[in-house]
Formats: structure tokens, sequence, C-alpha cells
């Protein structure tokens, strides 16, 4: 993941990444742009989470519009 200029992310005293921090101007002009790189941070950030099949998945989604 490359960075993005206006874009900071800021790492608590762990060295985890805990924070974004954006510049306002930044989204004015490229919002699109700014979504898709917070996407692309969480994806980095879920990458060793395991994976649902999608039968799980859809079946829990049903489960869930029922209530």
């Amino acid at each position: 993941m490359s960075d993005m200029k206006g874009v900071t992310i800021i790492q608590d005293e762990t060295s985890k990444k805990r924070y974004v921090q954006i510049d306002m101007d930044l989204i004015m002009r490229d919002r699109e742009a700014v979504e898709d790189y917070l996407d692309s941070i969480l994806i980095d950030a879920r990458r060793e989470e395991p994976s649902v099949p999608l039968e799980d998945f859809e079946k829990r989604l049903k489960n869930a519009q029922r209530k």
C-alpha cells in the first residue's frame, strides 16, 4: 500500500496503526480516491482474518433480515 498525500496514519504507543488523519481539502477534491485508499487500509488490516464461505454469509444475511 502506497502513501497518499494528505492522509496520515497515526500509531499508538505500541506502534499499532490506530488513527487516520485526513486533510479536508483532499476529501473535497477527490473523495472517491480517499475512499479507495481507506478501503485498501481496511483490506490490509484484515488480511490475516479467516474467510467466510459465501453460503455461510448468505445464511447469516437471511437470518439477520428476518429479525
